[in-house]
Parts: C-alpha cells; structure tokens; sequence
C-alpha cells in the first residue's frame, strides 16, 4: 500500500508514521517543518520525505507520481491565536492549499482520504456537552475554526461521484510525547515543562473553561481504523470526559509534587468556554475507544520531558 501524510513530521503524524510502517507500507511524508521536526521521522527504502508545503508546484506533483492509494492529511496551521493574527496565512495553509491537493488526488489512484479536522473549533460554543455530529450550535469561534469547517464541507462536496472517500475525524485536544512545550497549544506538554523548570504556568482566564483531552496513540489507532473505511464517515474522536484547566493544572502538580501556582491571564480571543465531543458513533462505527487515561498520558508526556 502507498500511503501519503501530510503533516508527517509533526507530532500526530509522527506517531502514526511509526505505527503504519510496522505493516510495511510505501510512505510519502510531506511537511514544511513550519511545526513539524524532521528528527520526527526516519527516512528509509520504506519512507519518502519531502519538505515543503503541500499546496506547491513540486510537493503536488510528487505527489501525482508517487500516486498514493490512502492520504492522511493532517498537515494544518494549528494555532486560534495565529488564525486571529493572521487569517490570510490560515485561509492559505488550512483551505486553499489542500483543495489543490484534493483535485491532484482525483487523479490518482486515492480510494480515501482521512482528515483531521477540529472537534472543539467548528462546533463554536456548544449547546449539548458531550457534543455530537450534528450538535451544530452556531458559527465558529475563530477563522481556525472556519477554515477546519468549511473544509470539511469542501471535501464533501469535491469528491462526490468520484471514486474518493473519506473519513473527516473531529479530534478533541490531543495530547503526548513530542507535542512542542514551548508553543502555544498543547497544554499538558506547556505545563508539564513549566512545573519541570520550577516554574509558574500561565492560565488564560479563570481556569473553569473545559477540553476533552485524548492521548495520541489513541488517536492514531481511530485514524488507521477510519483509514479502512469504504463508506464516507465524519466522526467525533475524544474521550466524552469534560476536564478543566484548573483541574489539569491540579493533576500535572501532584505528578511533580509541586506546589507552584499558576499565574492568571486575560482569557484569549476566539477560544472556547467548553469543549467536550460525544464519542458514541466512532465506537460504534470503528469499533473503537480510547484507552489511555488522562493521568497514565500526563506520566507519560512528563517521562518524554525528562529524558
């Protein structure tokens, strides 16, 4: 099998790089290591890498002759704040480049694509926790959120009656080994690091707002089952466990038995109060559920910190 990611060097397209080459796939990663690490991945007979955007000239047309018969596309500008700066950059790297890799796809050999859209973001803030797939309670909150939403409405629309399908996952806050502690998502990887240098985390707001927090791994596993799919699916992946920040700030403490506080901040524009996906139709569908809980993940994210 020939399988294309994009977003291959970044933190959930590493890890699921290590887990699809363990079946002996022909791999194409695509990154512009804008957040990805090229130590992420390691370039064998097995595994292709090419660094540049996935909307170029040359990324499309290795694309077109690599010919792939699956694609993950997770390669995105993964940032609210830099949506909110900057929605020209993410109205370019979050719609218009994979549009043209949709219609390079057409050409191809490609029976699915699986894309990782946002379960938090396009939903804006929700009338039902957990939230559904058709919990739809009004616009998105940021232009990160329009850009995940309205390219799933794109990827709908381009491939009907051709011989693509896809699988759009709706992913809760993903969290793990390799996320970047010094960005500005990924809170568990953010604080773990702060509380490992004796230093405060910073909050923004009071703290009560809430995420669903889902380890990586666990998302791996649901984009490899939805990868085999033959029928189109737009599923929710998380846990349907509601945590706030001043909670998680709470459990990443006690895991360094610290008693550092955190430092309060003016809560950030286009973020959302609450966020929590209802998971019920990914386990039904994939036969699927999360594994891993939140304190197992957070020993885990603060084990990679240490070593």
């Amino acid at each position: 099998m020939k399988i294309l990611i994009t977003g291959g060097a970044g933190f959930i397209g590493s890890h699921l790089v290590e887990e699809l080459i363990k079946e002996e796939h022909h791999i194409l990663v695509v990154d512009n290591l804008l957040t990805g690490k090229k130590e992420n991945v390691i370039v064998n007979d097995k595994i292709q890498f090419l660094q540049d955007d996935i909307g170029s000239e040359s990324a499309l047309k290795t694309v077109l002759e690599f010919n792939p018969n699956i694609c993950f596309h997770l390669a995105a500008q993964s940032s609210v704040v830099v949506s909110v700066e900057r929605p020209d950059l993410d109205f370019d790297h979050n719609i218009l480049q994979p549009i043209k890799l949709l219609k390079v796809l057409l050409e191809t050999d490609c029976s699915k694509i699986v894309f990782t859209s946002s379960g938090g973001t396009i939903f804006g803030e929700p009338i039902n926790i957990p939230t559904s797939e058709t919990d739809f309670a009004g616009e998105p909150e940021s232009p990160y959120g329009v850009a995940k939403k309205y390219l799933n409405e794109f990827i709908i629309e381009i491939t009907k009656g051709t011989g693509l399908s896809y699988s759009i996952l709706n992913l809760a806050n993903v969290y793990g080994p390799r996320q970047d502690p010094h960005g500005e998502a990924g809170v568990i990887s953010i604080f773990s690091k702060k509380y490992l240098n004796n230093q405060e985390p910073i909050v923004y707001g009071d703290g009560n707002q809430t995420r669903d927090y889902i380890y990586v791994k666990d998302i791996v596993s649901a984009l490899v089952l939805s990868s085999k799919l033959k029928n189109n699916t737009f599923l929710n992946i998380g846990t349907g466990i509601e945590t706030s920040v001043n909670d998680l700030v709470t459990a990443i403490k006690d895991e360094f038995d610290s008693n550092i506080e955190p430092i309060y901040l003016v809560a950030r524009e286009g973020e959302l109060q609450r966020s929590v996906l209802n998971n019920s139709k990914a386990k039904e569908v994939l036969n699927w559920k999360p594994e891993v809980s939140l304190s197992d993940g957070i020993k885990q994210v603060v084990n990679w910190l240490k070593n």
